[in-house]
C-alpha cells in the first residue's frame, strides 16, 4: 500500500528536522500521522562533566 505524502506532511517533517529532532511517520487509518520524537541524554559515561 502506498500513501501519497502531501505538502503539509512534508512541511511538518522539515520543521521538526530544523529543530534538531526526529520525525516519525506512521500509518493511521487511510492516512498518516507525523510524530516529533525528542530524546534527552540522561546519563552517558563518556561525557565528563564536573
Amino acid at each position: 500500500m502506498q500513501v501519497k505524502l502531501d505538502d503539509k506532511v512534508k512541511e511538518a517533517v522539515e520543521a521538526i528536522l530544523r529543530r534538531g529532532n526526529d520525525a516519525v511517520i506512521r500509518r493511521k487509518g487511510d492516512g498518516v500521522i507525523v510524530l516529533e520524537e525528542k530524546r534527552k541524554i540522561v546519563y552517558n559515561p563518556s561525557l565528563k562533566r564536573e
